[in-house]
């Protein structure tokens, strides 16, 4: 089918790169997000009363679900996080460092002989954050093994609670560059992020949800906004700043685990 007559875009595999190991594991299966979910499945207070400036990540993948009593295919946003420091409450990130530390503590304590450092926010950050849109668009075999999914269009989602407002883009590497997608006209990205965003306003009641075209603009016109959009948005990791971007700069704008759920939620999330 032309690339028009996919509202998300056409599914595609994630580019193939060397520099993420972490997304794997020893067995060499993709790790899941540490906030893998569907969309649906999500309380919508986490995002619209979440932290301020919190980096979210999504990709729209192909999964089975069963509408008027039969099975199908249907589009569903999944939600995870590359930069999960940003989303964690900072209480929530303090436990789970102390949390590390006393874990440490009592390996140090049955292991006199071995060497430990007790780990610090550096390596909480680094353990946990990085498990990019793969980790997301992730679903299950019949054995119950992750595994990857082609996935259609992927971006971030920058959530400003103060302002009653999220903020989608293309952004990943993964999914919409080049490499992965081939060349796409951006009108026809331009339309998979409004039916993105309708998906999401139709989730996240009364907020408004804005789609910023970014990475998917051809030069030199991608280079002028992508500029002024990332000046606009918070910087990325753990102390992310709380500022939102005015709708009105933006001329585009609109307004790790690796294995399978409990049961229950499998069947929900589909494969």
């Amino acid at each position: 089918m032309p690339e028009q007559d996919y509202p998300f875009g056409r599914p595609v595999p994630p580019k193939k790169t060397d520099s993420r190991p972490q997304e794997t594991d020893d067995n060499g299966k993709v790790r899941l997000n540490p906030l893998w979910t569907p969309l649906e499945d999500i309380p919508s207070a986490f995002i619209t009363e979440g932290r301020e400036g919190a980096v979210w990540h999504y990709s729209v993948v192909e999964a089975e679900r069963e509408v008027a009593g039969e099975k199908r295919k249907e589009p569903v946003v999944m939600l995870g996080s590359e930069e999960i420091l940003t989303v964690l409450p900072e209480a929530q990130r303090d436990r789970l460092l102390t949390g590390m530390q006393e874990a440490a503590r009592r390996r140090a304590k049955e292991n006199p002989e071995e060497r430990m450092t007790e780990p610090t926010e550096a390596d909480l950050h680094q353990a946990i954050n990085k498990l990019g849109h793969p980790t997301i668009a992730a679903g299950f075999t019949e054995g119950g093994e992750t595994r990857l999914r082609d996935a259609m269009m992927s971006g971030e989602l920058h959530a400003f609670p103060s302002k009653n407002l999220v903020v989608l883009n293309d952004k990943s590497g993964r999914y919409m560059s080049v490499k992965a997608r081939g060349e796409v006209a951006p009108q026809d990205v331009a339309t998979w992020g409004e039916n993105v965003r309708k998906l999401f306003s139709s989730h996240l009641l009364g907020v408004t949800v804005q789609f910023q075209q970014i990475k998917t603009l051809r030069p030199p016109e991608n280079r002028a906004l992508a500029q002024s959009a990332n000046a606009l948005l918070p910087p990325s990791g753990p102390r992310a700043a709380t500022e939102a971007p005015r709708a009105d700069m933006n001329p585009s704008a609109h307004p790790g685990r690796s294995k399978a759920p409990a049961p229950g939620k499998q069947a929900r999330r589909g494969r």
